[in-house]
Formats: C-alpha cells, sequence, structure tokens
C-alpha cells in the first residue's frame, strides 16, 4: 500500500470520539433521527452502519427497548451505538447476552461509556499504531466487550484498507488510458 494510501486509512479514525452518555440526546428521537444520529459518527468507517429495519428487528428481538411513543430514548440510542460497531463481528443473539450480562453488572450510562473508551483505545491502536495497554484484572464482561471492539475495529480496518486500494486501483484505471 502506498505511503499516501496509508495516510488515508489512518487519518480514518484520527481524532474520533463518541459523545459520553450524557452527552447523548436527552429528548427522544424517531426512528430516522435515530439511525441518522448513529450513523453519523461511524461515516468514514466502512460497514457500520444501521437502517431503520436493522432497528427495527433489534427491537422484535428485544435486544432494543420498544420505543416510548415512537421515540428512541438515550439508553436505546447507546445501545445501538454499540450494536453498529458490534454487528460486524458478533451475532444479535451474542450482542443480547453481553448486553445482559453488562446490565448485571452496571447501568446503561456506565456500560456505553466503557463502550467508548474501549472503542477509542482500539481505534488509536489498529489505525495509529499505539501499543496496546495490557490490562489482567478485567472482568468477564469487559474482556469480552474488549475482545468485541478489538475485532470489529480490526475488520473495520481491513475494511478501509481495501476501500482505499480499491480507489488507489480505480484511479490508476482512470489515468493510464490519458498517458498512453
Amino acid at each position: 500500500m502506498k505511503a499516501e494510501t496509508k495516510l488515508r486509512v489512518a487519518a480514518c479514525a484520527a481524532g474520533f470520539a463518541l459523545p459520553r452518555y450524557n452527552d447523548l440526546p436527552s429528548v427522544g428521537l424517531y426512528l430516522d433521527q435515530t439511525v441518522q444520529f448513529v450513523n453519523g459518527y461511524f461515516r468514514s468507517f466502512c460497514g457500520v452502519e444501521l437502517t431503520p429495519s436493522m432497528v427495527s428487528n433489534y427491537v422484535k428481538k428485544g435486544v432494543v427497548d420498544h420505543p416510548i411513543r415512537k421515540k428512541y430514548t438515550r439508553d436505546q440510542i447507546a445501545s445501538l451505538m454499540y450494536i453498529a460497531v458490534s454487528k460486524t463481528v458478533l451475532s444479535i443473539e451474542n450482542i443480547d447476552t453481553l448486553f445482559k450480562m453488562q446490565r448485571e453488572h452496571c447501568s446503561a450510562g456506565t456500560a456505553y461509556d466503557i463502550f467508548c473508551e474501549e472503542l477509542e483505545a482500539s481505534l488509536s491502536v489498529v489505525f495509529g499504531g499505539k501499543t496496546a495497554q495490557p490490562e489482567t484484572t478485567l472482568n468477564d464482561e469487559r474482556l469480552l466487550l474488549r475482545s468485541t471492539i478489538f475485532a470489529a475495529v480490526n475488520k473495520i480496518y481491513l475494511d478501509c484498507c481495501f476501500d482505499a486500494l480499491r480507489q488507489e486501483q480505480a484511479l490508476w484505471s482512470d489515468i493510464l488510458p490519458d498517458l498512453a
């Protein structure tokens, strides 16, 4: 991969930060607004997105609570942020299992903020080449969360690399005829 392409891939994650739980919308959002809000944060990552039908399916399966008067609350938005990332590497059943494990040990707000910290740290390691901070005192749900996020971030990185390579190849196929 060319140095310029590597820089473009690294730029996908540069400065990435999710809003913390208390910064999520405090008023309910309709389905389309919720999907747009979540997708807005992951725009630069290939394959990390939600559709309204996906959200409806997560609600039908009981992974996300039913909206209240057709509006999604802060807790539901936090869950959907996590699902958008983890669905790239986990089945919906495993996502639901991890949610249940987390709910036994902490609030939705705490769980979401931990997710944000883990995601941002993993992005720095995978995209930025920083060294991972080993932690030996992780409980089971935190270890599963970290493993899920690290696997998802590696997949996101690969998708970004292949997308950048395809763009690079397309650029050359457009330029080569002009050079002949």
